[in-house]
């Protein structure tokens, strides 16, 4: 992507907040933590408008995006089992390449980046290190929560997600 000026367009916003929605409206678990949702809703959803922007909706560019954010987003939910397991120990490594390259296109501040990246390993390790049946009881899961309609954090995440439409956050 050329490092000239680029003009967003609000459906490309849309897109890119469409695409969010729908990656967290699909995972079958609890929302994800706190830093990976700031992360999505400002850093990320800049590369994602990026994307679609230069690319187009019907793009390999724009699919390959999708499929970046659908898998960021299941690598920290809870693993079920030893095969669950070992599929997110094999995805990790792409994943996590992936993710540099959206992170160098969105311009994320190197500090934020390792800040992030770091919180995300530290998700991981435990996802890969401890059994589901401890993740129960043992680890702090008060950064995420399972949708309940009722809970106001639901309600606080759907103005955040409604609110992608808007161009004010997006700086290119």
């Amino acid at each position: 992507m050329g490092d000239a000026a680029v003009l967003i367009t609000i459906e490309s916003v849309r897109a890119a907040g469409s695409a969010i929605r729908r990656a967290i409206a699909e995972t079958e678990g609890p929302l994800p933590p706190a830093f990976l949702m700031e992360f999505l809703l400002s850093d990320w959803r800049r590369y994602l408008v990026r994307v679609h922007q230069e690319f187009g909706a019907d793009s390999e560019e724009w699919k390959n995006a999708i499929d970046v954010t659908n898998r960021l987003i299941l690598s920290v939910l809870p693993v079920e089992g030893g095969a669950a397991r070992t599929v997110l120990v094999q995805g990790l490594l792409r994943l996590v390449a992936d993710v540099r390259i959206g992170i160098a296109v969105s311009g994320m501040a190197d500090d934020a980046c390792e800040a992030f990246l770091n919180e995300l390993r530290a998700i991981h390790l435990l996802l890969i290190n401890t059994p589901k049946e401890s993740l129960e009881g043992d680890v702090d899961l008060s950064q995420t929560f399972a949708l309940n309609t009722r809970d106001p954090r639901y309600r606080a995440l759907l103005d955040k997600l409604d609110g992608l439409d808007s161009v004010e956050h997006i700086n290119l």
